[in-house]
């Protein structure tokens, strides 16, 4: 409550009339803090301005002494209510005036006060009360305590801070400016401030008193002053206004900072963003490139942008163990020329140190070497090593044109740039490596490949048969032409006996020692499990009771773990042998004679003992006495023709390098001056055993070789083939056209005819116009009339070879038979059959084959000659002198056939 109520009576109603104004109402209104008691300190009234001072509303009637919550002293000591200058003044009837206390609020806030405590009294001078104004001193302290602190600040800043009158006179100068500039303030005080500005820069100072006269504020100018001992400091200037109390601008103050240290850590952070920036992009680019000319010229990037060198330059050492430069910026060719190959350090140095020539002038170089640096226009250089894997590989340069001292901040990005070259070097030597050994094992399958291809070649061109299993469980068995031809079977079928029924062949079996063998006995199917099968001997028997003997070797074929993985059998036909063994008096043993069959000798070498064996056979190779051998590897390289003799020692030390087989081609000087071709085939006995032994097997290719030779120069007849099967096929379409007037008739004939001359053309290519079995040509011509059954055409007769002219003229002739066959004979009908049958008689030298058709419709001997008995009669008698009877009997026809057969062709 603020009511006059509660104000003493006396106070008051003593001194109005009705005319007076509501005091009340004018204390209530007043800022001042104003309050009441009674003659008893009770609190009988309060203004606003009271109670905000207070920070709370006193309880009138209640409180007593003062409407403060708490009072303090002013140096923070407590002061109870009872002694508080309005207690006092209450209980002693006199004013008290000049004691400053301090009201705490509730809110723990402090207000200094300065009461003005007045007692009253009534008529008869009692006292009745008493009332207090209140003098918050707040703005005061503050104000002054704001000039004590901007003095003390003032006083004991770093900053400069000096003020100057309106024309640039000194009129303060603080300890600042004296450690700043280096005067003392009676030295500097009413002198210009132009004493402090550079020649250069006394233009600054009229524009900024122009500015300050203008009331702007000139802030953070970045300028330079000159100090008392001349010397130049970097400074940041903020200049104000200075007004007096009517706002009238009358002078300036100026703070000057000294930003040296600033702007050098700007320049050093600067220097770090571009550090940083030149490692961050050498990073990048290294990572993206895949040549090292490009690293050479990033990381020289780098160099320049990073250490702020003129120049750089990169230098590698060379397989010879000199250091060559690699790249190079901002030298001329001239000074690489005359310093490349210097090196401070050695190939190999232990984990060598950064030199630094901060002067060349002062450096200790050769008199050669620091003419050439000098002329070039350096100054200054560093050296830098690079190392990777703890090896020195080179370093990189940084050069100068004038003296330079080497940052300790420098070096370490210098390093962190060599480091990054280094490894990128080391990357690019890796990748190159990496790439260098894809090509190489590109290279190898290449070789590989071509080899296999060669093995392959060898295979089928060695004299000797060979099967291969490529499953443990032997289902399919493949081998070389050798393997097809003796087992009387077409090159692309099975040779498997555990093939699935209907799959594996039929046409013989297999004996050994007179007991016939099952499938799980022959020697590829027992390689396949693991056995090693060392000179197996057995008979081949066929169907139409002829024979062959075979003896040789099966092994496991095995992966990379060792594990098997199929089987692998070569041997040779040893039924010659056999056929002699029986006319000589005594055996000799199944490996001697396989030897003497195949035109081979085996041999041996100790390689401890150095002493070589050599069987009768392989003496009889080389045409010396029986037992003359030396016995030594000297006494075989002598009969070595010696182009060929560093091709075997090559090939002997890499089957004992690598445990592998032995395998050479070369040619022997026999005694009597001839040249032989031969060919030998090593193993080596197992490291594990008692002794170790280079063992083989040697034979005479002579004849092989020479028929290579003879193959090539069929070949070359090739030409002269081409022109004869034109004129065949010629007489093929003139006759053709000529006896059929049914056009469409003639040209069926014609192209079947042509594809027959084909067929035996294809036949005799694949066997190098060699020479082609009489049953293929005439299977050839006659598989597509085969019936499911394949019963009606039989063929048989004993192996005969036929030279390329008898293939092509016999295989038109088959073909004829069978086209008429097929047309209006016995191949017309499901139940007619062709027989044929042919046979060699060795004395007389003639081949006898007879065509016989049975089950056909009623054959009608023709009333005109057509082309395919003109071909059977005129050209069979005509190109191969033979003879051709042909009768029409009733049940079908027959047709015998009676050609030379030429000497020396297989039989």
């Amino acid at each position: 409550m603020h009511g006059a109520e509660i104000l003493p009576k006396t106070t008051i109603d003593d001194v109005t009339t009705s005319d007076t104004p509501d005091y009340r109402a004018v204390l209530d209104a007043l800022a001042v803090p104003v309050y009441a008691t009674d003659a008893e300190g009770i609190v009988t009234y309060c203004n606003a301005a009271a109670a905000a001072v207070a920070g709370r509303e006193p309880e009138l009637g209640k409180d007593r002494w003062c409407v403060s919550w708490q009072l303090r002293r002013p140096d923070g000591s407590p002061l109870p209510h009872d002694e508080c200058p309005m207690a006092r003044t209450l209980k002693e009837g006199q004013p008290v005036r000049g004691e400053e206390v301090v009201a705490v609020r509730p809110d723990g806030a402090s207000v200094p006060l300065l009461p003005h405590p007045t007692p009253i009294f009534d008529d008869t001078g009692a006292l009745t009360g008493a009332v207090n104004v209140l003098m918050d001193l707040s703005g005061a302290k503050d104000m002054e305590r704001s000039s004590r602190y901007l003095a003390a600040i003032v006083e004991s800043s770093d900053d400069a801070i000096v003020a100057k009158n309106l024309d640039g006179i000194i009129t303060s100068w603080n300890r600042g400016a004296q450690r700043l500039f280096g005067y003392a303030a009676e030295e500097v005080i009413g002198e210009s401030i132009t004493i402090l500005i550079p020649p250069e820069r006394l233009s600054e100072e009229p524009g900024i008193l122009e500015r300050i006269r203008r009331g702007e504020l000139v802030d953070h100018f970045e300028t330079k002053r000159r100090r008392k001992d001349g010397t130049l400091v970097d400074i940041s200037l903020t200049v104000s206004p200075v007004r007096d109390a009517t706002g009238r601008i009358i002078g300036a103050s100026k703070i000057a900072r000294d930003i040296t240290e600033t702007k050098s850590a700007a320049e050093a952070l600067a220097a770090r963003f571009r550090e940083q920036a030149a490692l961050y992009r050498l990073t990048e680019r290294v990572q993206r490139t895949k040549r090292i000319e490009e690293v050479y010229e990033a990381t020289l990037d780098a160099i320049q942008g990073a250490l702020n060198c003129d120049r750089a330059s990169i230098l590698l050492f060379d397989e010879a163990g000199t250091m060559r430069f690699v790249a190079a910026r901002g030298l001329s060719e001239h000074y690489q020329r005359a310093v490349d190959g210097h090196s401070p350090w050695i190939t190999g140095a232990n984990e060598p140190e950064p030199i630094f020539v901060e002067n060349v002038d002062d450096a200790e170089f050769s008199r050669e070497l620091k003419e050439s640096i000098v002329g070039e226009g350096i100054a200054a250089l560093g050296f830098f090593p690079l190392v990777t894997e703890g090896r020195l590989i080179g370093k990189f340069m940084t050069y100068y044109d004038r003296p330079h001292r080497f940052a300790d901040s420098e070096i370490g990005m210098a390093l962190t740039i060599a480091r990054q070259l280094g490894f990128s070097i080391q990357r690019m030597r890796a990748e190159y490596a990496r790439r260098q050994a894809e090509e190489q094992l590109r290279r190898n399958e290449a070789n590989e490949r071509a080899h296999a291809a060669e093995l392959a070649a060898i295979m089928e061109a060695v004299p000797a048969l060979i099967w291969i299993a490529r499953t443990p469980d032997c289902r399919v068995i493949s081998g070389n032409n050798s393997s097809y031809e003796i087992l009387r079977l077409p090159h692309d079928s099975n040779l498997s006996m555990s093939a699935p029924p209907g799959e594996h062949p039929t046409n013989f079996r297999v004996f050994s020692e007179g007991r016939a063998l099952s499938p799980e006995e022959l020697p590829v199917q027992r390689a396949a499990r693991g056995e090693e099968v060392q000179n197996f001997e057995e008979e081949v028997r066929f169907d139409d009771g002829s024979s062959r003997h075979i003896f040789g070797n099966a092994t496991p074929l095995r992966d990379v773990t060792g594990e098997v993985v199929g089987a692998v059998a070569a041997a040779v036909d040893i039924t010659g042998r056999k056929q002699a063994e029986e006319a000589l008096p005594g055996k000799r043993t199944a490996l001697q004679l396989a030897l003497d069959a195949g035109h081979m000798g085996a041999w041996e070498w100790n390689l401890e003992t150095g002493e070589v064996i050599w069987s009768p056979g392989l003496e009889a190779l080389h045409r010396i006495e029986p037992g003359s051998f030396g016995g030594t590897l000297a006494d075989f390289k002598r009969d070595i023709h010696p182009d060929d003799l560093p091709l075997i020692e090559r090939e002997m030390a890499r089957a004992i390098e690598t445990d592998g087989d032995y395998h050479v081609v070369y040619r022997a000087q026999l005694p009597d001056g001839t040249i032989r071709w031969m060919e030998a085939f090593g193993q080596l006995s197992p490291r594990n055993g008692p002794k170790r032994r280079l063992t083989g097997v040697c034979m005479d290719i002579t004849e092989r070789r020479e028929a290579e030779a003879q193959r090539n120069l069929l070949v070359a007849e090739l030409s002269h083939r081409v022109k004869n099967t034109l004129a065949i096929v010629g007489s093929i379409a003139r006759q053709t056209f000529s006896t059929n007037p049914d056009a469409k008739a003639a040209h069926r004939s014609f192209d079947a005819r042509i594809r027959a001359l084909a067929q035996t053309h294809t036949r005799l290519a694949e066997a190098s116009w060699s020479g082609v079995s009489l049953k293929t040509v005439l299977f050839d011509e006659l598989s597509p009339y085969h019936d499911d059954s394949r019963t009606n055409v039989t063929l048989a007769g004993p192996p005969a070879m036929l030279p390329p002219k008898h293939a092509l003229t016999l295989g038109m002739a088959a073909h004829e038979l069978a086209t008429n066959a097929a047309k209006h004979g016995a191949l017309s009908v499901r139940s007619g059959k062709v027989d044929i049958e042919w046979m060699i008689d060795v004395a007389s030298e003639r081949l006898r084959i007879c065509w016989s058709e049975t089950g056909g419709p009623a054959v009608v001997a023709p009333k005109h000659n057509g082309f395919g008995r003109l071909l059977l009669e005129r050209v069979l008698a005509s190109d191969l002198g033979g003879e051709v009877h042909l009768e029409f009997a009733p049940q079908g026809l027959v047709c015998t056939i009676d050609v030379p057969y030429p000497r020396g062709a297989p039989g």
